[in-house]
């Protein structure tokens, strides 16, 4: 079971009101207000001020961004997941690049404001990002804090556990964060029906699934060490360790009702990282910061695949993999605030080498070498009632893989512009260029058998491709209301997308530089906060949120489109103590390539009760089906599929939560670091069977 399939909307304890005394060192530009108690826009960000009433039974910042019902932010609080826009979103604290058990161990309480960061610029490093969340905390003086919140179901092998641990002496912060999430199900299969039209004739297969297992999990354990001096200086050093074990990945299936293919899937890494930060508050309001981080990724992967026909085995094929991975990543960025503007530049350096080690059926070993340098100039500025920001930055990256290597240049300008045309009203308008560098693990010079008849390649002869997007987005607010209107067109130029060839009797899968690829998301959003129900006062919060997509797929051999439309509604009521959250959305399906990813229709329900530093709360995800399903259509016509896989256990899961936080001594939060670089990914090649994504 995939963790981004597990939404479960919650609410939770209550804290008491933030100080706004903030002593960090983000610089804030003059701004356009838009009238109410709770909403700021800027140029490149919404800062949304937590109300009493948000952070009444918000136990952990995920439960009080689904409380403040941010617009076009989805908040998924049992997998302690946030999308926006389509897209994924990265978290920060105080500035800084932040995993979930950090965000999940802030307090509501010390939370002075968020600021959500749509179509983020160079600063935020990362492409294809939805939006950026930096949640802006206050200070706090001696003492330490102890923070277990726990999410388990009673009869799913399902949990999402997170222990927080800090003590604070003077301007020094020790801290210890451990985070356990795992899931097994034994009612999980895939039916598939397909077609191959290959050199000498055509093959239908129609696949019936049988139930077999899926079980993962995780450990996140880091060790931090903070030391500060307000205003003039922070040095932050972070050690983690990122477990991952999943037993099985495993498919059984009846083809053609004769033969029976299996297949298990073993996938095991440890990577340690070793995260150094310093910044520097300098004279005429400048700052340098500085951040080094060093990561290891040792890695195994074993997956074989058999087909027998009455017990006499037919076709086998092993692959196993031994990876390892060792990368350097250095960045740089002065910031100095004018009278009217904000300037940011800064470059950012990425070093690695990977070697992984194909066993089994086809052996070979992959060895590859890749380096990113890239610079970036960013300007902020206020012109009387209108906002811009400017940027611009250029990117080398280097590959080499045996006798192969590649160099790429990209520029990547942007711009934004924002102004109030009238009173409660705010217009944004963004254009940006966003590089996209090939993925170690499709540029790999490797092929394995994924069947008998479907091959999976690599590609070292991809290029970097650039996405264009126009963002545009209306928003009016008064008093407990927000209403929003967006529009996003997006263009792929020469992007990687999936080919689908045929050799003989073999379909060959991988990636290649297609022609185009584009997106059209046009819809409105209603937000209500905080509303008045008979003498009930502050009871309900709802968000309505609807669009259409449209999708166009050209390739070099094959064109596409595809449009869908979709909703999303969630609402939050409370009284006193007591907490009832739900949410239904339509799923939006989303083609890229040649294939249409389609997904179940989200629904959840969860009651909370919250006294004190005590939670408890019972729910239950899917309450209205009781098998789970998502699906993929591939519409090629060389080898068209239809796949649906169903998961028994997620339908109408129970689950049951209980948190707990325990302070002692003056409260103290150490000073955060602006940055955060990880390295995530092994390079090994994609067999179309993500376990934990």
């Amino acid at each position: 079971m995939k963790k981004s399939l597990i939404v479960l909307l919650s609410v939770i304890s209550m804290g008491a009101q933030a100080q706004t005394n903030m002593n960090d060192t983000i610089f804030n530009l003059s701004e356009v207000t838009v009238k109410g108690r709770s909403i700021i826009q800027k140029v490149d960000r919404m800062l949304i001020i937590p109300t009493r009433d948000a952070r009444k039974n918000a136990y952990n910042p995920y439960d009080l961004m689904f409380n403040m019902a941010i617009p076009r932010l989805n908040v998924n609080v049992i997998g302690k997941e946030l999308t926006a826009n389509g897209g994924a979103v990265q978290t920060r604290i105080n500035g800084i690049k932040a995993s979930q058990a950090e965000v999940e161990a802030l307090l509501p309480k010390d939370i002075v404001r968020i600021e959500f960061i749509e179509n983020p610029g160079k600063r935020y490093g990362d492409g294809e990002l939805g939006a950026v969340i930096d949640i802006i905390v206050r200070k706090r003086e001696e003492g330490g804090l102890i923070n277990v919140q726990t999410t388990n179901s009673p009869h799913v092998l399902f949990g999402e556990n997170n222990l927080t641990a800090k003590y604070n002496r003077g301007k020094s912060q020790w801290g210890l964060n451990y985070a356990l999430s795992y899931r097994g199900v034994k009612k999980d299969h895939t039916d598939k029906t397909e077609d191959f039209l290959l050199v000498g004739g055509n093959i239908h297969r129609v696949q019936e699934g049988v139930n077999d297992q899926k079980k993962w999990a995780i450990h996140n354990i880091d060790l931090s060490y903070n030391y500060a001096e307000p205003g003039k200086y922070t040095f932050n050093a972070v050690f983690r360790n990122n477990i991952k074990r999943v037993p099985h990945q495993d498919e059984t299936n009846m083809i053609n009702h004769t033969l029976t293919a299996r297949q298990r899937m073993q996938d095991n890494s440890y990577s340690p990282a070793l995260d150094l930060y310093f910044q520097r508050v300098l004279p005429n309001e400048q700052t340098i910061t500085l951040n080094l981080t060093g990561t290891l990724i040792n890695s195994s992967l074993m997956r074989t695949y058999a087909e027998a026909d009455n017990g006499v085995t037919l076709a086998h094929y092993l692959m196993d993999v031994d990876g390892s991975k060792r990368s350097i990543i250095g960045e740089a960025i002065y910031d100095k605030r004018f009278k009217t503007a904000m300037l940011s530049a800064g470059v950012r350096h990425y070093q690695m080498h990977d070697r992984n080690e194909y066993n089994g059926t086809s052996p070979v070993t992959s060895e590859m070498n890749q380096m990113r340098l890239s610079a970036f100039v960013d300007v902020q500025g206020a012109w009387r009632k209108l906002n811009y920001s400017v940027s611009a930055g250029m990117t080398r990256s280097y590959f080499e893989e045996s006798d192969k290597s590649h160099t790429y240049y990209t520029v990547t300008p942007t711009l934004r512009v924002s102004f109030a045309p009238h009173k409660n009203g705010y217009l944004n308008y963004r254009f940006s260029t966003d590089p996209q560098i090939p993925s170690l693990s499709a540029l790999t010079d490797v092929e394995q058998a994924i069947d008998t008849i479907q091959i999976s390649r690599g590609n070292p002869n991809l290029l970097t491709y650039n996405i264009y997007n126009n963002t545009f987005n209306y928003s009016y607010s008064k008093g407990k209301v927000v209403a929003m209107l967006n529009a996003n067109y997006s263009y792929y130029d020469n992007c990687i997308m999936e080919s689908v060839s045929a050799e003989g009797r073999h379909l060959i899968i991988g990636q290649d530089n297609q022609k185009s690829y584009q997106t059209l998301q046009v819809g409105p959003m209603l937000v209500l906060r905080g509303l008045d129900f008979g003498k009930l006062k502050n009871f309900l919060t709802l968000s309505l949120e609807g669009g259409f997509s449209r999708y166009w797929s050209y390739g070099n051999n094959y064109t596409h489109t595809y449009s869908n439309f979709y909703f999303n509604a969630q609402c939050m009521m409370s009284y006193k103590e007591f907490g009832l959250a739900g949410q239904f959305s339509k799923n939006r399906n989303v083609l890229f390539g040649e294939t249409i990813v389609k997904g179940e229709n989200q629904t959840a329900i969860l009651a909370t009760w919250t006294h004190k530093r005590l939670q408890i709360g019972v729910g239950m995800m899917f309450p209205f089906t009781n098998n789970y399903k998502t699906g993929r259509e591939r519409v090629s016509k060389i080898a068209p599929y239809t796949a649906w896989n169903y998961t028994k256990e997620v339908g109408q899961m129970a689950v049951i939560r209980l948190n707990y936080n325990f302070e002692y001594g003056k409260a103290y939060r150490a000073a955060q670091k602006r940055m955060n670089n990880s390295d995530t990914e092994s390079g090994i090649l994609d067999m179309g069977g993500g376990t934990t994504k």
